[in-house]
């Protein structure tokens, strides 16, 4: 059994069609461009109440698009009665706005495994979100997994399945109220079912030759290079084919033909210590400095719980011993939410007052240097500073994890695409 995870567009549906077969487990849902135009009629039936019919007509012109199979088609039509009703009633009824878009959306995703299940002869659909079940989540954070549940409801319902076509990306509070599942969550389903059945392998499909034109990587290594916001899918999708020892292959959705590349925790296919470079741009470093950190117990559990209050992702953290400053940086769109929930916190707090602290905000760029044989390996911090030195860029920040898998250096925005020159170097 092979679990292969899709996102349907409007030029792929013959290329997903012919990829499916009795061996196959296919996990379906929209492209972001869908999910963005869905938010569009959502807000503005729900929270501007507008009749939202040209959007809901936008919508459904990008769906008759994908294919003209007439029982997909009437699948369509189906899907314009079921979202006309439910956004008309929802104008009148209170519901947050991210539990309707979490409903629809999920409701876009079975559209879309419909769709592909009507170009495939002999196959079935099930939603997905009766397969992933989530616990009740703590106010303001966001839903956590019952994997053991999760995994049993996929054994009773897929066990010894071919041909199924799953909707993918979105799953069930206990309460039955319908979540999305986080960044590539049509991945993180695929992975789960492959680690729930002992698949042979999963796939992954987009719209590159696999991972930074490598044959071979590890799964620490897949991880590092998708951490990016601009990566392929979330690394996060990885962990259950992971624990249960199977291969992800990641590969093009145009040139299935092409091996792709292999993520396992065998041997990888490169020479040399550093598998690649990863390059994470627009992001705003944000330094919180001044006499007021220094011998303060609890102030980075305040500052970072701060930011997490405000709905900030961090995405790089440095601390030197002397405790006098945190640097973190943070996507650009957050940068002044973060600032405003830092001076207030400064402000509120007796042990960091306003004339002894400052915040300091800079435009920068992350490159990371990724290899699972880094580690140990004496030298390949020098040679990464010395590359950079060499060719002029300034060094603002770094940091190494103690598993010695990668190197991550802050640069100004303006010198990125210099340091990762510099960096192919190694």
């Amino acid at each position: 059994m092979i679990v292969k995870s899709f996102v349907l567009r409007r030029d792929n549906y013959q290329a997903i069609v012919s990829l499916i077969d009795d061996n196959t487990i296919a996990v379906v849902r929209p492209e972001k461009f869908v999910e963005r135009l869905f938010r569009s009629l959502i807000e503005s039936v729900i929270v501007r109440k507008e009749d939202g019919r040209q959007d809901l007509a936008t919508l459904l012109d990008y769906f008759r698009a994908v294919s003209d199979n007439p029982l997909y088609l009437e699948k369509v039509a189906e899907f314009e009665v079921q979202v006309h009703s439910y956004l008309s009633e929802g104008m009148f009824v209170y519901a947050p706005l991210k539990s309707v878009e979490d409903y629809l959306l999920a409701k876009c995703a079975r559209l879309c495994a419909d769709g592909v299940a009507c170009g495939v002869p002999g196959s079935s659909v099930v939603d997905g979100t009766g397969f992933v079940v989530c616990r009740e989540p703590e106010p303001g954070r966001k839903p956590v997994f019952d994997w053991a549940r999760s995994r049993e409801a996929i054994a009773l319902r897929c066990k010894g399945s071919g041909r199924l076509i799953v909707s993918g990306g979105y799953g069930r509070l206990e309460s039955g109220y319908v979540v999305r599942i986080g960044r590539g969550g049509s991945n993180m389903l695929a992975s789960l079912i492959a680690s729930a059945l002992g698949a042979e392998r999963v796939e992954f499909y987009i719209e590159a030759d696999g991972l930074d034109g490598r044959a071979a990587v590890t799964f620490d290594e897949a991880a590092h290079f998708c951490a990016g916001s601009s990566a392929p899918f979330a690394s996060s999708a990885l962990w259950p084919a992971k624990n249960a020892g199977i291969p992800v292959v990641v590969r093009n959705i145009f040139n299935p033909v092409f091996a792709g590349t292999v993520i396992s925790d065998s041997a990888v296919s490169h020479d040399g210590a550093v598998s690649g470079v990863m390059v994470d741009e627009d992001l705003a470093l944000v330094t919180v400095y001044g006499t007021g950190l220094l011998g303060s117990v609890g102030i980075s559990s305040s500052i970072m719980g701060c930011l997490g209050a405000a709905g900030v992702n961090i995405r790089f953290i440095a601390q030197t011993s002397s405790e006098y400053s945190i640097s973190f940086a943070i996507p650009s769109a957050d940068a002044s939410r973060a600032t405003a929930a830092l001076e207030a916190l400064v402000a509120d707090n007796p042990l960091m007052p306003l004339d002894d602290v400052m915040l300091f905000n800079r435009s920068v760029g992350i490159v990371t240097v990724y290899g699972s044989r880094i580690k140990n390996v004496p030298g390949v911090s020098g040679k990464v500073f010395g590359l950079l030195g060499s060719a002029g860029v300034n060094v603002i920040a770094s940091a190494q994890g103690g598993e010695e898998l990668s190197i991550s250096v802050v640069v100004d925005a303006s010198d990125v695409s210099r340091a990762l020159a510099a960096l192919k170097a190694l």
